[in-house]
């Protein structure tokens, strides 16, 4: 078992590493995207504990986003069950720490860990399908999980669950608003890069060959069935690693949210913010959140449009496909070079497209 997981045996001479100048300019700009985050982290200060508690679920919502990132954007497969991954490991976590006592800082990498047997079996059972036939065995994987697994009470914790304590660091306690904020920007922003690292990696290249041309990848020497397990194996550690954070912040671990239907929509509800926030580059599952959250607090907010954030969600998912497939990544990189080229009118683009996105937040919220 354990060797299906292992890196795929790629020739050199078929995927070769970048060169040192443009190895050099990578990481000078992963180091830029990697601070204009920080940078980004720093908005919910303004509006204190309120901003802080909307800005943990924005990070959290990005760790399980960035499992859809490895698995459909650097690999291509369609998985419908990320949420399931993230239930894996948020039960884990409550059983770890309220069952066994553990520390929270030993709790996450078990809830990790806790998905390696599941991924590595719904993995080599559907991996070898493809498109809509996959998406389709994943979202079955996920229904049976949720009418056994978490049905299991001796590990769920039954219908109450488990309550989960906010963990602590020595003097530090996580338990406030604003160190936990911190605690998860600062844990999404490492996983941003070790995922932006994954990419151009041997692993991370043969991911991409595999998804670009499949039948190409394979006569250049690429396994591609380990390659796509890989995928899904670290995809699914991600998200279980995420949950126990996801754990933290609901404070319940309650079996119920992860079974049909809640945990099926939940993992539609990811792909559609990892696709909006840029697929195939780990910043997308950064921005994608943030959108997804602020926009849900909005619309929350007004009563009377709450409703309505389904169809209103569908209809940019769409405007994003059709014409911007790179999300809000591919908006970014549009719009700086915009400010480079016209420094004058890309600025005044960019101070117009914030007022009125400040504008029709207020106008919803007084609307309500």
């Amino acid at each position: 078992m354990s060797t299906a997981v292992e890196s795929p045996e790629v020739p050199e001479q078929v995927i070769e590493a970048p060169s040192a100048v443009a190895t050099k300019k990578t990481r000078r700009n992963q180091f830029i995207a990697l601070g204009a985050l920080a940078a980004l982290g720093a908005v919910p200060i303004p509006f204190g504990d309120y901003g802080f508690f909307i800005g943990q679920y924005a990070a959290v919502y990005a760790m399980l986003g960035l499992s859809v990132t490895i698995v459909t954007g650097y690999a291509g497969l369609i998985s419908l069950m990320p949420y399931t991954f993230a239930g894996l490991g948020a039960v884990m976590t409550g059983l770890i720490m309220t069952g066994w006592g553990w520390p929270f800082w030993l709790a996450a990498p078990m809830a990790a860990l806790a998905t390696l047997p599941v991924s590595l079996v719904v993995g080599m059972a559907s991996v070898r399908l493809k498109t809509l036939y996959l998406a389709i065995a994943t979202l079955t994987f996920s229904t049976a999980l949720g009418e056994t697994f978490f049905r299991w009470d001796l590990v769920t914790g039954g219908r109450i669950g488990w309550t989960v304590a906010s963990p602590r660091l020595g003097p530090i306690d996580f338990g406030t608003d604003l160190n936990f904020y911190l605690l998860c920007l600062l844990v999404v922003l490492g996983l941003v890069w070790m995922t932006e690292g994954l990419r151009t990696s041997r692993l991370g290249r043969a991911m991409l060959a595999v998804r670009d041309n499949e039948l190409e990848a394979q006569a250049l020497g690429i396994n591609v069935y380990k390659t796509k397990l890989a995928a899904f194996v670290l995809s699914g550690m991600m998200a279980g690693f995420g949950g126990a954070f996801l754990a933290v912040l609901l404070g319940n671990v309650s079996p119920g949210g992860y079974q049909s239907p809640v945990a099926e929509v939940t993992s539609i509800l990811l792909v559609s913010l990892v696709v909006i926030g840029g697929i195939d580059r780990a910043w997308g599952a950064f921005f994608g959140a943030i959108s997804l959250v602020v926009q849900s607090q909005v619309f929350q907010g007004a009563r009377f449009f709450f409703p309505f954030f389904g169809m209103y969600s569908a209809f940019f998912l769409m405007l994003f496909l059709l014409f911007r497939p790179g999300g809000l990544v591919q908006v970014s990189k549009i719009t700086t070079e915009l400010v480079k080229r016209r420094p004058v009118f890309g600025i005044a683009v960019v101070l117009v497209t914030v007022a009125l996105n400040l504008g029709i937040a207020y106008i919803f919220i007084r609307a309500s």
